[in-house]
């Protein structure tokens, strides 16, 4: 059939495959930056289109982005009303608690809760004759997320109602609903890495890169989980696939030894396989490091050409077809492939996104700087995994931007800005982006990479008590940088500022106040209907004449295109608008050195009308 010699060798028919219960694979790295939700996702992706039914479901509830990968293919990209992994705990636990206390006692009214399917959305795909993947998020993206998740108290979870009764019913229900479960676990230590890697799976993959660290933090989360496994008998019952990602062959000696020293410590986890299949297991149970994936969550199946045997596609059919335990490839033909990798290409914005619950932090850095450059994901991933969007003009920009404005209205929003740094002095980009943040009072974290600070700019470093990152302690220290943003974080949210309101996006963008450097932001609002009102809104200099292009930016849940660019003339500028209510109103100003912000319903000789809408 088209739909078998699209998905390639893994597609069979019902009658060639038996059908057996479905299997949980759970894919954990004790480390960040390992790769594990980009192989989860390709994984996913392979097997549902070797014609398995596939769920693939988000568990890193403190940083999700499992659907990064997938987000060309879901009809909700953002996730903005799609419920998820969190929303079912908390459904459940409501439903736990009101059955406590029912007088009407029936022991397994759980069994209902324990079904993921209204919980998961479909990845629309041409997948093989039978298969579907379906995706179970971290939750839904407003809001509200981050206070679900840090909130949810998982030790009343198991101790008062029943949570681990609860699992072992999902998971039945999980084996009976899909071929294949795969679980993208939190990294580290913690109650949802432990569900992840003990509770929940029949096969455990462990990525590592091969460093000490990631070696040795990998194999404690193995054996740990093994151990508490066992059968009756001393036999494992949980199977263990060790895989090194993000490996670079540079350094023969070196990574050689590093190769030694990671077959050594896992051997043991794959005595499950014959043994005249173990030493090939260990020459093809690697990932390559490929610098195109660190810049954009795009899947192998689609920016990989088929065939290559060096390629990230390769290694994640090779990873495939161990878990599915017969030969799986992907094969669909290269126009195809381009249409669905043209999906993943970034669509024009506007310069001031929507903000997220998560706060962002602004990566400045100078381009030439080769040795800041290649640590650029690792900074990346560190800010991601202290609880922040990481902001990297790498990520951000496409070909026809404004690149001034964007990182300056990045910066706008951003609660911390690392100034990454060599040693000598910055180029004039960095330093514009350091001195508005500045002038924006934002939080500034110099990080030094492999110098002294005192060998640094000292117009970035001056007296501010700098990061370093060096080479030889680069775990160490990204881990060191990971807790400092979180710090500044948690110091963020303990001091009074402007309160980011999901129902008035802009406010608390634009510092909060309507002066600022001598301009002054004002509006004037005049009745037309019973249901408009004509807004003018200026930006004008108390001292000296405003010149130069200003920015208005109007509310962007309302308004299709919310920036409008005025020049200034006479020393002011002006834009006027229609308007159904009240709304906070950004204004960006001398080259983008000045931020104002102006909410429309604190004007007193506004109609009320207006005022309270």
């Amino acid at each position: 059939a088209p739909d078998q010699q699209r998905a390639g060798e893994g597609a069979m028919t019902d009658a060639i495959r038996t059908r057996k219960p479905g299997r949980i694979i759970t894919f954990y790295s004790y480390k960040g930056g390992t790769g594990r939700t980009m192989a989860l996702a390709n994984v996913g992706w392979i097997l549902a289109a070797a014609g398995y039914r596939v769920l693939v479901i988000d568990w890193d509830l403190e940083a999700p982005g499992l659907h990064r990968y997938l987000h060309p293919f879901l009809e909700d990209p953002e996730l903005t009303s799609t419920p998820g992994l969190i929303d079912l705990f908390v459904d459940f636990s409501a439903s736990a608690r009101i059955a406590r206390t029912s007088t009407a006692k029936d022991e397994k009214w759980y069994e209902s809760a324990a079904s993921v399917l209204r919980y998961a959305t479909p990845v629309t795909g041409n997948f093989g004759s039978g298969g579907g993947l379906d995706l179970v998020p971290a939750g839904r993206q407003d809001a509200g997320y981050a206070v679900r998740t840090s909130s949810f108290d998982w030790r009343e979870f198991y101790d008062a109602l029943g949570g681990g009764i609860f699992l072992e019913a999902l998971k039945r229900r999980l084996r009976q609903d899909y071929e294949f479960i795969l679980i993208d676990s939190r990294t580290g230590l913690s109650d949802t890495a432990g569900i992840c890697t003990v509770q929940m799976p029949d096969e455990l993959v462990v990525l590592f890169t091969l460093n000490q660290q990631s070696i040795k933090g990998a194999y404690a989360i193995a054996d740990s989980a093994e151990q508490q496994r066992l059968k009756p008998t001393g036999e494992p019952a949980l199977r263990i696939w060790p895989v090194a990602t993000r490996v670079e062959l540079a350094e023969k000696e070196r990574l050689e030894a590093a190769r030694d020293l990671a077959r050594s410590t896992f051997q043991r986890f794959i005595k499950h396989m014959p043994r005249a299949e173990r030493n090939d297991y260990w020459g093809h149970a690697e990932i390559l490091y490929q610098p195109y994936y660190a810049y954009e969550e795009v899947l192998a199946t689609f920016a990989d050409r088929p065939g290559l045997t060096n390629s990230l596609l390769s290694a994640m059919e090779t990873m495939a077809t161990r878990i599915a335990g017969l030969p799986t490839s992907f094969r669909i033909p290269d126009s195809e492939r381009l249409s669905m990798l043209a999906k993943y290409q970034r669509a024009p914005r506007a310069a001031v996104p929507l903000s997220t619950s998560r706060p962002l932090v602004f990566i400045s850095y100078a381009a030439g700087d080769e040795g800041v450059v290649g640590l650029l994901p690792e900074l990346a991933d560190a800010v991601r995994s202290a609880g922040a969007e990481a902001w990297l003009d790498q990520f951000e920009l496409i070909p026809g931007d404004d690149w001034s404005a964007v990182s300056r209205d990045a910066i706008a929003r951003s609660v911390v800005v690392l100034a990454v740094l060599g040693a000598g002095t910055a180029g004039p980009n960095q330093r514009r982006e350091v001195e508005l943040a500045r002038k924006s009072s934002k939080r500034l974290i110099p990080v030094v990479v492999n110098a002294s600070p005192s060998a640094a700019d000292p117009t970035i470093v001056g007296t501010t008590f700098a990061a370093t990152i060096n080479q030889t302690s680069l775990d160490k220290d990204l881990a060191s940088l990971t807790q400092s943003i979180r710090r500044f974080l948690d110091r963020d949210a303990k001091e009074e500022k402007p309160t980011l309101d999901p129902d008035d996006l802009n406010r608390g963008r634009f510092g909060g106040a309507s002066t600022a450097n001598g301009r002054m932001l004002t509006a004037k609002v005049t009745k037309i209907t019973e249901d408009w009102f004509r807004v003018r809104v200026t930006v004008a200099g108390s001292t000296d004449p405003l010149n130069g292009e200003v920015q208005f930016h109007l509310d962007p849940s309302t308004f299709p295109s919310p920036v409008r660019k005025v020049t200034a003339e006479n020393g002011s500028a002006s834009y006027q608008f229609q308007a159904w209510g009240a709304f906070t109103i950004g204004a960006i100003a001398d080259g983008g050195n000045t931020l104002l912000e102006l909410n429309l319903a604190t004007l007193s000789d506004a109609p009320k009308t207006f005022r309270e809408r």
